[in-house]
């Protein structure tokens, strides 16, 4: 069994929210009820998961659980990295944690317990998750991605990982850089060995040099774990992520 962090909050303002009239984008209304809900009932129905904490604004998760919904509410405390490290002190911090952010609400039971298979021994501090552009595209074409050129192909992210609570909070100062450039692949290069740019160049560099550079940079043991469930890659964080979020639950 495995402990779930959901990070729902470090809500700002942006042209989304704006739109939806919400403060959080984990707060957006879809076919009568929010992003998070949908989250929250994918963690609930997953066998593997027990003790979900949910980081976020009081107010609203308070809601949610006059809703019904089972989950330790934690006020939001910043930004991500602060909101991770409030939710991680309410698990047990020696055994790996399934870290879930608040805008994926095409999640599933299935999804996650598949993950979580794919990570096996679970030995790791990290496991995240990785897809090939063809996967993404073949099922929704329609999602803007940023994808990394690899040996093994085009690839992007997913918005869980499986993390261990003790070493995120023995190495947090380590992440606040790597954090703030993970989505621009070009100046994440800037903080890895020289060698990572000609490889890079010559489209020889792989996964597996990621895994153990990235290892070495954030004193871990890390495993990139191929996945073909691509709705762990689909966020919501523009008008048209919204509007295919709606199409698909609406069906």
């Amino acid at each position: 069994m495995f402990d779930c962090v959901v990070l729902a909050g470090g809500g700002k303002s942006e042209p989304l929210t704006e739109q939806e009239g919400v403060s959080n984008k984990a707060f957006i209304q879809v076919h009568g009820k929010p992003i998070l809900a949908y989250i929250l009932q994918a963690i609930q129905e997953t066998p593997s998961i027990k003790n979900p904490v949910v980081i976020g604004p009081d107010r609203d998760l308070t809601e949610l659980h006059r809703e019904g919904y089972t989950f330790k509410a934690v006020n939001e405390k910043g930004g991500m990295l602060d909101n991770l490290a409030a939710g991680f002190e309410n698990v047990e911090q020696s055994k790996p944690c399934l870290v879930v952010t608040g805008d994926i609400p095409l999640l599933s039971a299935q999804t996650v317990e598949n993950f979580l298979a794919l990570c096996e021994p679970h030995d790791r501090d990290l496991y995240y998750p990785v897809f090939k552009r063809e996967d993404c595209l073949l099922h929704f074409p329609e999602t803007e991605r940023t994808y990394v050129r690899l040996r093994e192909g085009y690839i992007t992210g997913g918005n869980l990982g499986l993390i261990k609570p003790a070493w995120f909070l023995e190495n947090r100062e380590r992440l606040d850089l790597f954090i703030s450039y993970r989505k621009n692949p070009l100046k994440l290069m800037r903080i890895l060995p020289i060698s990572f740019l000609f490889k890079y160049l010559l489209k020889n560099l792989s996964v597996k040099d990621l895994e153990e550079h990235l290892s070495r940079l954030l004193n871990l043991q890390a495993r990139a774990v191929f996945s073909c469930n691509v709705e762990i890659a689909v966020d919501v964080d523009k008008p048209g992520d919204l509007e295919l979020i709606r199409k698909v639950l609406k069906k």
